[in-house]
C-alpha cells in the first residue's frame, strides 16, 4: 500500500495531498490539458511523492517540489542536454509547459507560452546546430575561477582542437568528439596543477585505460600532448552522444 505524501508537502501543495503524489497530480493535469503523455516515477525511491518526469526518448521534463517554499522546479532536456529550466507555483502551468515541450516546441515558443521558463545562448546554439562554437565562446568569455583562460586560449588556437566540444570538470579541461552527454572519453584531459604545470591524463572512463600521459610546463605544451593523441577518425564534433557509437574509436 502506498503511504500518503509527507505532511510538509501536503501543507505547501494541497493538490498533492488530494492526489497522493506529484506524479498523480501532474498526470491528472496533463490529461486535463489534453496531452497524451505519461508522468513517471523517478529512480530515487525517496522522491516518490515529490518528483516526477515525462519522457519520450529524445526529450524529457523533470519536476521536483520545493520543500521549503511552494515551487514546481522544472528542467527541460533534449538528447542529453538541459535546454531550459524554470519554476512556477501553478500546477496547471507546470503541466502545460511539460506538454508543450514534449510535443516538440522550440525554446522561444515554450518561453512565449510560459514566461517562467528560462534558457541561455548555449541551448539556442544546440537548437540552431552550432553548440561547439558557442561553448568555446562561453569559456573564452567566462570569469569563473575554475576556468584556466591561458589553457582555453591555447586549445582554441589549435585548429584541430577547436573543432572538438570542450567541457570542464572542476578545473580539468576535456574535449569530446560529440556535443551531447555522455561525451566521448578517448582524448587525454588537461588539469592545471598548483605548481603552475599541467597534467595530461586519460579520463577514468577512457577506452585506453587511465593514467598520466605526461606533464607540461606550459598550456601550449599540454595542448601539443593532447593533439598527438587525436584518434584516427578525428573530425568536427558531431551533434550526438557517445552512446550513438562514437566512443568506438581506432585511436593511435
Amino acid at each position: 500500500m502506498t503511504p500518503p505524501p509527507r505532511p510538509h508537502f501536503v501543507r505547501l501543495y494541497p493538490e498533492i495531498g488530494q492526489a497522493g503524489s506529484l506524479q498523480t497530480a501532474i498526470q491528472t493535469a496533463l490529461d486535463h490539458a489534453g496531452y497524451e503523455l505519461t508522468a513517471l516515477l523517478t529512480s530515487s525511491p525517496g522522491w516518490w511523492d515529490c518528483a516526477t518526469w515525462v519522457d519520450n526518448g529524445n526529450r524529457h521534463v523533470s519536476i521536483v517540489l520545493g520543500s521549503q517554499e511552494r515551487w514546481f522546479l522544472m528542467e527541460f532536456w533534449e538528447r542529453g542536454v538541459r535546454m531550459a529550466d524554470g519554476k512556477t507555483t501553478d500546477l496547471a502551468a507546470a503541466a502545460g509547459a511539460t506538454g508543450l515541450w514534449q510535443t516538440g516546441s522550440r525554446l522561444r515558443e515554450l518561453q512565449a507560452a510560459w514566461p517562467f521558463v528560462r534558457y541561455g545562448k548555449l541551448a539556442e546554439a544546440y537548437e540552431h546546430g552550432n553548440p561547439v562554437e558557442t561553448k568555446w565562446e562561453i569559456y573564452r568569455q567566462s570569469q569563473a575561477r575554475h576556468i584556466d583562460h591561458d589553457l582555453i586560449e591555447a586549445a582554441y588556437a589549435q585548429p584541430k582542437l577547436r573543432e572538438l566540444f570542450p567541457f570542464t570538470s572542476h578545473a580539468t579541461l576535456h574535449l569530446s568528439r560529440c556535443a551531447r552527454y555522455p561525451f566521448t572519453a578517448d582524448l587525454p584531459a588537461i588539469t592545471p596543477v598548483a605548481d603552475g604545470t599541467y597534467e595530461v591524463a586519460w579520463p577514468t572512463d577512457s577506452p585506453y585505460g587511465s593514467g598520466t600521459v605526461g606533464r607540461a610546463d606550459t598550456p601550449q605544451d599540454a595542448i601539443a600532448l593532447v593533439t598527438s593523441h587525436l584518434p584516427d577518425n578525428y573530425g568536427h564534433a558531431v551533434d550526438a552522444t557517445a552512446k550513438d557509437g562514437l566512443d568506438k574509436t581506432d585511436s593511435t
